[in-house]
């Protein structure tokens, strides 16, 4: 999609009362069930202000444009998106024992997978964020604060510093662990268990294959 890159993405105003943040919900919510509805392509503006009972003016008070209020709805996916990545570090690194990541890689997929699929157009906001050029900062800026967290913890784990190959072999399974993700939401022609679990294992084989190397 054609879309310029000075596009303006920033919120006009982060509500503050209890009745904007209502309306603030709202349009979100309206956006995301036009994007399943009509796509990206089509989606407007009007048709979210329509949707979401306020007038045009209303939205605008919140969102320069439609791709503004994209933006944010990738944002609130990306947020889940990290918290299920923290989480699951957090409750297999209580020991200190490295081997349950390498354990438990599927629980992350199935997690991720479930978080996004339960967010309305999560589906359709992924694909959104990958299609539209102005919006792809929001899902690569999210990948790259995981991919750090856990060049971290690899660093701090491993007594390895965080030099180029780490960052790399980081960055390597997070984006390959979300493309598997995004494969079992997109492609119903396959099971989406077999998928996580296989992607799951690809990646652990990977992890020992680069361990053993040390």
């Amino acid at each position: 999609m054609a879309v310029r890159q000075s596009v303006e993405l920033l919120e006009k105003n982060k509500p503050q009362q209890d009745r904007a943040k209502r309306t603030y919900e709202a349009i979100l919510a309206a956006a995301a069930e036009l994007l399943v509805e009509v796509g990206v392509e089509r989606i407007s503006t009007n048709l979210v202000a329509e949707r979401a009972g306020i007038t045009v003016p209303a939205l605008y008070r919140y969102f320069p444009n439609k791709y503004a209020v994209l933006n944010a709805l990738g944002a609130v996916l990306m947020d889940k998106q990290n918290a299920v990545f923290q989480q699951w570090m957090d409750h297999h690194l209580a020991n200190g024992d490295p081997q349950l990541l390498l354990d438990n890689v599927y629980e992350l997929l199935q997690r991720t997978y479930d978080v996004t699929r339960e967010q309305m157009g999560g589906l359709e906001v992924v694909q959104a964020l990958r299609a539209v050029a102005p919006l792809q900062e929001v899902r690569l800026a999210s990948h790259r604060v995981v991919a750090n967290q856990f060049a971290m913890i690899v660093g701090e784990l491993l007594g390895r510093p965080i030099d180029d190959l780490v960052k790399t072999q980081t960055r390597l399974t997070i984006d390959t662990g979300y493309a598997i993700v995004e494969m079992a939401l997109e492609d119903d022609s396959l099971p989406t268990e077999t998928l996580l679990r296989e992607g799951s294992r690809m990646i652990q084989r990977y992890w020992q294959d680069a361990l053993s190397s040390i």
